[in-house]
């Protein structure tokens, strides 16, 4: 493929290159050639004009036929072309190198020079094939064009002068497209050796080694895609290290009931309780593992079905102060038996709002649980609850043992478990999010060590 790339580039770099040298160099050649024809031209037409000022001058009181006859010489002596000499009706009247033509001789500068003028005409010569360049201009006498001369050189020469000329500037192109195909496969390595450092990474990466890094070498889209490489490579790392953190933790937490619960079950199996007491506590303690237990798992599977987007939600119009109502009857127990003071406030004007019940039952029982596992005795926890443009506010706050500053961006991410040893398995605040984002809603946190932490919930309220 990067072979595919290289080989596109470097022939598409070719083909402008040679396109841009192909008509650089036909224009050039055609500029010389058309530069050195009207040089020929300008040469040729000075000198005949010699010939036609002398004649005017010194030779215009005689007839045309009598000046041919005793001075023919003045007609060629001022050039090497061959001279030829025309009356009006187009018959040659002399030739200086003894090429007479019978009958009328035709020309588009002859028929020029007749009505006046001085005018040119290159044709090719049906017998050699070389090209001849033709210069005609009027010989009058009182004011009477009496007939033309023609002056007629051939352009053999400066042919050659300008093929030799095509000949280097094709040489010269050639070495231009060798140089610049050079350095168009210098361009297209600087590109695709990064993209084929891409390409292995990424394979390293599928098999694993994550480990791997490439070095940027220049701040451009490449440099930015192996920025995102590394990056990405860095955070599965990072993500890899969480979910290896929260199997452990998992684990133990999961290991912490069992062994509650097998060992009771093992006490009352052996017949080693004899009072009734101690046996109704084993069952109440194997009841109450058994049922964390049971949360852990929902919890679990709660969060497999959020990460696989399983999850859709069962909107209904609700009462929120209903809701809130059940939320304050479970949670005042439990609030009790940890000795905190629990307060709710919801204000009466809420409107019937659009959402799945459930899932905000959900939200607040984690969110209150988190306040309540991380507030010391004696400590308040608050629930506050309004709408406020278009949106439905909570807001959990609590006076508790705060969140340290480096781990509060990072409360809400899968599998992150803070450092404090009431921090549970890493997913309660990860569900919340996801609840609140389903609801397209913002969930901010803001805490301080020592200080407390502060939970606010903005839903939109939504219609069908």
């Amino acid at each position: 493929m990067l072979r595919g790339i290289k080989q596109r580039m470097v022939g598409s770099y070719l083909i402008i290159i040679i396109m841009t040298v192909f008509v650089l160099e036909t224009f050039l050649i055609l500029s010389i050639k058309r530069r050195y024809y009207k040089n020929m031209e300008n040469v040729v037409e000075n000198q005949i004009r010699v010939s036609v000022d002398f004649y005017n001058s010194y030779l215009a009181s005689s007839s045309l036929e009598k000046n041919i006859q005793d001075n023919a010489d003045i007609f060629w002596k001022n050039t090497s072309a061959e001279v030829q000499i025309i009356d009006n009706s187009h018959k040659m009247l002399m030739d200086s190198i003894g090429n007479y033509i019978p009958g009328k001789i035709s020309g588009d500068d002859i028929d020029m020079a007749l009505k006046g003028e001085t005018a040119s005409y290159i044709e090719v010569d049906k017998k050699t094939g070389e090209k001849l360049l033709c210069v005609s201009s009027p010989l009058a006498s009182s004011g009477n064009i009496e007939g033309v001369i023609r002056f007629v050189t051939s352009l053999s020469g400066v042919d050659s002068i300008i093929k030799k000329i095509a000949i280097m500037l094709i040489f010269i192109g050639l070495i231009v497209i060798l140089i610049a195909g050079l350095i168009s496969i210098g361009i297209s390595n600087t590109i695709t050796r990064p993209i084929r450092e891409v390409t292995d990474m990424a394979k390293k990466m599928a098999k694993g080694r994550f480990n791997e890094r490439v070095k940027k070498q220049r701040d451009d889209e490449i440099g930015h895609l192996l920025d995102a490489l590394n990056f990405m490579a860095d955070e599965i790392i990072k993500n890899e290290k969480l979910k290896n953190e929260f199997i452990a933790s998992i684990s133990h937490e999961l290991r912490t009931p069992l062994t509650s619960i097998k060992g009771w079950a093992t006490t009352m199996r052996t017949g080693s309780l004899d009072d009734k007491q101690e046996i109704m506590d084993g069952l109440e303690i194997i009841e109450k593992e058994s049922d964390r237990l049971t949360k852990m798992v929902e919890e679990l599977l709660d969060f497999s079905k959020f990460i696989s987007g399983k999850i859709t939600l069962k909107r209904d119009y609700i009462h929120v102060k209903n809701t809130i109502g059940y939320i304050q009857k479970q949670m005042s127990f439990r609030a009790s038996r940890n000795k905190l003071n629990f307060e709710v406030d919801v204000v009466d004007d809420i409107p019937i709002i659009l959402m799945d019940e459930d899932r905000i039952k959900q939200l607040l029982t984690n969110l209150l649980d988190n306040a309540f596992k991380f507030t010391k005795e004696g400590g308040h926890v608050k629930l506050k609850v309004w709408s406020e443009n278009e949106e439905l506010i909570i807001i959990v706050k609590d006076d508790g043992i705060g969140i340290p500053k480096d781990e509060l961006p990072r409360v809400t991410e899968k599998f992150f478990k803070g450092k404090s040893d009431k921090s549970s398995n890493g997913i309660g605040l990860s569900i919340c999010k996801e609840i609140v984002e389903m609801h397209n809603g913002k969930l901010v946190i803001n805490s301080e060590v020592g200080n407390g932490t502060e939970v606010k919930v903005s839903i939109p309220f939504e219609n069908e």
